[in-house]
């Protein structure tokens, strides 16, 4: 039984390892900056803090084995807020571990398929390769990761770089589910041969698991994500097929989508003083032809196998009908 710290513990990463750490027998410290329902009667110990203000930093990272550090930001109305919470964020909690818990066992960093950026061409990306982000949300998950590098000399250090994440709890697959089910899904690359691949929250979850009963690790950085990869056509199908439905898709032309991205962005900014979920950094990515990952160093080095998508997607159905998020 361990001691662990999850910042970013009310989001949808964090919800989700929460609940699971604590089948296990751990004790579950959370960092939030604000109270949420998901977390509401869990037997968690709760620091109220924020990993942008340092000083509320020090009492929530000592006497902990593990730091997993789930927090950060997916969208913003200007660009400094990415590097401020994802980059200099990052930096304020490692430091303060580091300063005041030097001798802590593994601290994970749960990074992005965006910090690495879309690969080339069909060829699955290393991630040992160079980085090479699209996007302001990607380039501050990557200047995150360089922040928790500085430390791999310190203490053990492992950064995660997740594709696409779907599951239960999730808001941003949602949209697509929700599309499904009207019967029209839009594909917002631009280009119907584009090639995706997804990781299902339940294999990042034990992911994190695995790591945190190992004392070494061969290598600091995994790429996570089901083997296979899909054109956005085939994940409609595969999904409406769970859900009953045949979607017909249409190619959006990517002039389109960043002009739609623009249009959403400014009507958020003016009408509700906030970032918009569909916004132009968002659509860079989209608009990537290939955003292809090698899980294989992660698969063979952690024993795993990730979970497909029919099952994935299944399971995520299943729970946003229990919880009244869709209707059969």
């Amino acid at each position: 039984m361990s001691k662990i710290l999850i910042t970013g513990a009310n989001g949808f990463v964090g919800t989700n390892l929460v609940k699971k750490l604590l089948t296990e027998g751990h004790i579950v410290r959370c960092l939030v900056h604000r109270n949420s329902d998901s977390l509401k009667n869990l037997p968690i110990e709760i620091f109220n803090g924020s990993i942008t203000s340092p000083d509320t930093l020090p009492e929530a990272v000592k006497n902990i084995d593990f730091v997993i550090h789930s927090a950060g930001i997916l969208r913003a109305m200007e660009v400094k807020t990415f590097f401020d919470v994802n980059q200099a964020g990052t930096a304020n909690l490692i430091e303060t571990v580091y300063k005041h818990n030097p001798g802590i066992k593994r601290f994970i960093y749960i990074s992005s398929q965006a910090a690495m950026g879309p690969s080339k061409d069909l060829n699955l990306k290393d991630p040992a390769s160079a980085c090479e982000p699209v996007s302001n949300y990607g380039k501050s998950k990557y200047m995150g990761e360089l922040e928790v590098l500085k430390f791999k000399n310190k203490f053990p250090v492992t950064i995660l770089r997740p594709a696409a994440i779907y599951g239960p709890h999730d808001k941003d697959m949602f949209a697509f589910f929700q599309m499904i089910k009207t019967g029209i899904f839009p594909i917002l690359s631009g280009d119907r041969d584009s090639r995706i691949q997804l990781c299902f929250i339940n294999d990042l979850i034990e992911i994190c698991r695995i790591i945190l009963k190992k004392d070494q690790l061969k290598s600091s950085i995994y790429f996570l994500s089901e083997t296979r990869d899909y054109t956005w056509q085939e994940v409609a199908e595969k999904i409406g097929i769970i859900m009953g439905k045949k979607p017909f898709c249409f190619i959006l032309p990517s002039w389109l989508v960043h002009f739609i991205a623009l249009t959403a962005e400014n009507l958020s900014y003016f009408f509700k003083r906030e970032a918009s979920p569909f916004n132009t950094d968002k659509a860079n990515e989209f608009c990537q032809k290939y955003w292809l990952g090698d899980p294989s160093s992660a698969e063979e080095e952690l024993q795993y196998t990730f979970t497909s998508l029919e099952s994935g997607a299944k399971i995520t159905y299943n729970w946003y009908l229990n919880n009244k998020w869709l209707r059969e």
